[in-house]
């Protein structure tokens, strides 16, 4: 599958050698593209790099992988090509780095999830990866049963399935938690959130937080 990748931090450059690995054919991008030649060759011959647009347009599937504070600078440029398109929200709420932004989602009182479908109303959000640390994914990609879950979330079920099939190309096993507003246990503070869990764990933590 092509998969675009706005981003180059800690999460998007270590699931683009995730996927990358696993046979996909990557574009990624970030804030200083030039600085991205090593992290492409180490991705190998089915990977290159590009501008925000460019790599929106490249994808099926599109990572957002930025600081949330971020996409208002890139929102005109990318937000036509991802029409239709299965897009993973990564990104997370941090006032004291993300400003008004993410006051605006705290203060309305939504899923971070929600926001971006708002923001993007005509892409398949998928409220994914925004949850797990960076070091559980580069240490526990592919271990051994049980596999390590990611919990994710969206309104689409098409954009569901494809998720999930990135999520195990990856090395993990994909946890539907439902629609985008019950993603908030994925985000700052929430239940899942900075956690390593298997899906009995995931499972176990989503019924205590109901019966509480």
């Amino acid at each position: 599958m092509k998969i675009g990748i706005i981003g180059a931090g800690h999460i998007g450059a270590t699931l683009a050698l995730l996927w990358a690995q696993s046979g996909h054919s990557i574009m990624i991008t970030s804030r200083h593209p030039d600085s991205l030649d090593l992290l492409v060759k180490r991705m190998g011959k089915n990977s290159s790099r590009g501008d925000a647009q460019q790599t929106a347009e490249f994808g099926k599937a599109v990572l957002l992988a930025i600081p949330l504070g971020q996409i208002a600078k890139i929102e005109e440029q990318i937000a036509p090509a991802l029409n239709g398109k299965t897009v993973l929200d990564a990104m997370n709420p941090f006032i004291d780095r993300d400003g008004r932004i993410a006051e605006d989602i705290i203060r309305r009182d939504i899923a971070s999830g929600r926001a971006t479908q708002q923001r993007f109303p005509s892409a398949r959000i998928v409220r994914a990866f925004s949850s797990i640390r960076y070091s559980d994914l580069q240490a526990q990609a592919h271990r051994q049963p049980p596999l390590l879950a990611v919990p994710f979330a969206s309104d689409d079920q098409r954009a569901k399935e494809i998720a999930a099939q990135l999520i195990t190309s990856a090395g993990f096993y994909p946890f539907d938690i439902g629609s985008l507003d019950d993603s908030r246990p994925l985000d700052p503070g929430g239940t899942l959130f900075g956690r390593a869990f298997n899906a009995n764990e995931i499972s176990w933590h989503l019924q205590l937080k109901k019966a509480a």
